[in-house]
């Protein structure tokens, strides 16, 4: 489908990799997906957190993205939320209780800019409960929300942000393959399909 490919899991699942990272890039693929008649989609994707208790091999269930990007305002009024759908990710969270990755579910904070996020941001955020920062959860949100489907999302613990420090993460584990069984799961769990008996 244009220039990314859809894996088959099974008649009603497939996976997208590969179609780099941000808002605008996963807006994009948001957009294909649901042109090509996908009703549910769920990133399963990568994070820095905020909160020193949230250890590396955990992962986020994120229940609302703070909107510091651009492509969330090309699809919702300013002053809206960008949620996910909670049916969706009640059944994601409850797949991760489940499974053996300790997931924390809160509020993300979605930003286009790598490497600008401040130290004053950081505090604030952080003091506010906010559990991480990642590249594309408010634009899928939003995007899902405009088209009238249901959307979740679902990171994996690539650094640790905090006003002191930056931990970059480069001997955590990497815990992204775990995520995506129970990601699956909750995709069926939510489109009402019985995989293997189950």
């Amino acid at each position: 489908m244009r220039d990314f490919e859809v894996h088959p899991v099974d008649e009603h699942v497939g996976v997208v990799g590969g179609f780099s990272i941000g808002a605008p890039a996963t807006g994009t693929v948001a957009e294909n997906l649901i042109a090509a008649g996908a009703e549910v989609l769920c990133i399963v994707g990568g994070c820095g957190t905020l909160q020193r208790s949230i250890e590396p091999t955990d992962a986020v269930i994120a229940d609302r993205a703070i909107r510091d990007e651009g492509v969330s305002y090309h699809y919702l009024p300013p002053e809206a939320n960008a949620e996910p759908s909670p049916e969706l990710t009640d059944r994601l969270e409850a797949r991760f209780d489940d499974s053996e990755v300790t997931a924390h579910r809160g509020t993300t904070w979605t930003t286009s800019a790598f490497y600008r996020e401040t130290v004053d941001e950081i505090e604030q955020y952080a003091s506010n409960g906010v559990v991480s920062v990642e590249m594309e959860a408010a634009a899928l949100f939003a995007v899902a929300e405009y088209r009238g489907v249901d959307a979740a999302a679902v990171f994996d613990i690539g650094d640790l942000l905090t006003a002191e420090e930056w931990d970059p993460g480069v001997e955590y584990e990497n815990v992204q393959p775990k995520l995506l069984d129970p990601a699956i799961d909750a995709i069926h769990d939510h489109l009402g399909v019985l995989v293997d008996g189950s």
